[in-house]
């Protein structure tokens, strides 16, 4: 399994996640297939980046929302996000540009017509606003 239907998987177990409100990716019953990506290191480290840090994820996915609010994105866009931002704080191997290309990606495969514009849009102030931190806490 590649790093993209890794990622996609992740994703599909994230909104899973929040479809049950269960951010413990470890008491989801996933079907056969989406559970083979439990052992690959790249889905842990963002799923156990998710359950562990669901409130810190979603408040930079808030702080880069212009003029939308939190409770109105679409489910699927959310996931995408929470992949993303997840990788972009807590998996180090992946570059954040990397992070929001591969979301942008899933947006159009998986989101509705203009899903990929909003998800780039929030994603590129979201590293804005992890660089603009990063540096405020060095």
């Amino acid at each position: 399994m590649n790093r993209e239907a890794i990622r996609e998987k992740a994703m599909q177990l994230i909104y899973q996640m929040d479809v049950t409100g269960e951010f413990d990716y470890e008491k989801l019953n996933p079907v056969d297939e989406t559970a083979k990506i439990f052992n690959k290191d790249q889905a842990v480290a963002v799923l156990s980046a998710v359950r562990d840090h669901i409130e810190e994820i979603d408040e930079v996915i808030k702080a880069s929302l212009d003029r939308w609010s939190f409770d109105r994105i679409a489910r699927t866009d959310l996931a995408i996000l929470r992949t993303a931002v997840a990788e972009m704080m807590y998996v180090d191997s992946v570059p954040s540009g990397v992070s929001i290309n591969e979301a942008v990606r899933m947006s159009k495969k998986f989101g509705e017509e203009k899903s990929y514009a909003f998800v780039n849009s929030v994603l590129s102030k979201a590293e804005k606003y992890l660089k603009t931190a990063e540096k405020d806490g060095e």
